[in-house]
């Protein structure tokens, strides 16, 4: 084989390489409301179990900044007197007080009253008025929107065998995950629920979910020494099913959801 052919050969299975050398999964929420449940389809690690079942908050702080000079001296400026017409009525000008008529002796003099000015109302009270009609003639705002809740639970699609409780090979990484986390916070304690689909009798059902339920926290407690204590197991059944179709095949599979 030349140099050539060999190069053009390996340069053909480079397309190969680049395809199996990606990852093969990701992690979906499914659920709506409550039921809101982190899926993994691949073995998570204890950080991403970490966000789901205790996420650190998000703190926001505001700062305020004061430029001392600028302040200090626009604190010490005099403040302008705006030209604002309050209406009051301007005192009317000194008259000379009018002379009585000459009459006769046997008359009394009669005197006319000084005419007194109109009162007038103060124009900050229409303007009081116009800015309360403007004020409520605006739109009360709209209320914000509720940030959507984030899952409180993560689960795993194990493949059990039929009829079987059994954990498989090819899944105990997915437990040996959430041992991992449960070991690194001892205050931490799971809820393990197992979910059938709808194929099969309610009874038969419940029944077999309780047993796989069991069987992850056995694992747990025999693998990584778990304080059983700290594992509660409840079988579900085809009762939470996460897709609308009840007999779909994605509504079998194991959660787990912190108690404390």
């Amino acid at each position: 084989m030349t140099k050539s052919t060999l190069f053009h050969a390996v340069a053909a299975t480079l397309p190969m390489l680049a395809v199996w050398a990606g990852p093969a999964s990701a992690q979906t929420v499914e659920g709506s409301g409550q039921s809101k449940v982190m899926m993994f389809d691949r073995p998570p690690s204890v950080e991403e179990l970490r966000e789901v079942v205790a996420p650190e908050p998000k703190i926001r702080t505001r700062s305020i900044e004061i430029i001392g000079g600028a302040a200090g001296a626009a604190a010490k400026r005099p403040r302008p007197i705006d030209e604002i017409n309050y209406g009051t009525a301007p005192l009317p000008a000194a008259q000379p007080a009018p002379q009585a008529e000459m009459r006769p002796a046997t008359q009394p003099a009669v005197t006319q009253p000084a005419p007194q000015p109109a009162p007038s109302r103060p124009a900050h009270k229409h303007r009081r008025q116009e800015v309360r009609m403007e004020a409520a003639a605006e739109p009360a705002p709209a209320p914000a929107a509720e940030p959507e809740a984030a899952p409180q639970a993560f689960g795993f699609r194990i493949n059990f065998a039929l009829n079987s409780a059994e954990i498989p090979a090819e899944s105990a990484s997915y437990i040996d995950s959430v041992g991992a986390l449960m070991k690194e916070d001892p205050s931490l304690g799971l809820t393990v629920e197992g979910h059938t689909d709808a194929s099969g009798s309610l009874a038969y059902n419940m029944l077999l979910s309780q047993r796989r339920a069991v069987s992850v926290g056995e694992y747990l407690v025999r693998v990584h020494q778990i304080d059983p204590k700290r594992i509660t197991v409840d079988g579900k059944g085809p009762t939470e099913p996460l897709a609308a179709n009840p007999y779909d095949g994605r509504n079998r599979r194991v959660e787990f959801k912190p108690t404390h």
